[in-house]
């Protein structure tokens, strides 16, 4: 099990009824955490995918801007209103700043190893 969600708890109480309301709440969150997780995963993967595209165009503005477009069109056809352009462009722009701040604290704990 990812180490981002959390088990669900077992207790014997002597209250049945309560014991499996628990258990059930439970499992409830742990399958929200689930997804959740899975979702920016996804989302994380979109969008460090299209910035790697974007780095062979040419023009590489006009290029992204078009990579995103056919992949909208494309992706809205087979799974829906979740990847319009507006949200594909999130995802690409999620990739880009969460990678900067890896960098970032990357360089600051080698940094502060050299010290």
């Amino acid at each position: 099990m990812d180490s981002n969600v959390s088990p669900v708890k077992y207790s014997n109480t002597g209250d049945i009824l309560q014991d499996v309301r628990n258990i059930i709440e439970g499992a409830r969150v742990s399958a929200y955490q689930a997804v959740n997780f899975t979702l920016v995963q996804r989302n994380w993967l979109i969008g460090r995918r299209i910035a790697e595209e974007e780095l062979r165009g040419g023009d590489r503005a006009q290029y992204g801007l078009e990579v995103i477009k056919t992949l909208s069109r494309e992706l809205t056809a087979e799974h829906g209103k979740s990847f319009t352009k507006t949200n594909l462009y999130s995802f690409y722009h999620f990739y880009k700043i969460s990678a900067a701040a890896f960098l970032d604290s990357l360089q600051d704990s080698i940094a502060g190893e050299r010290r």
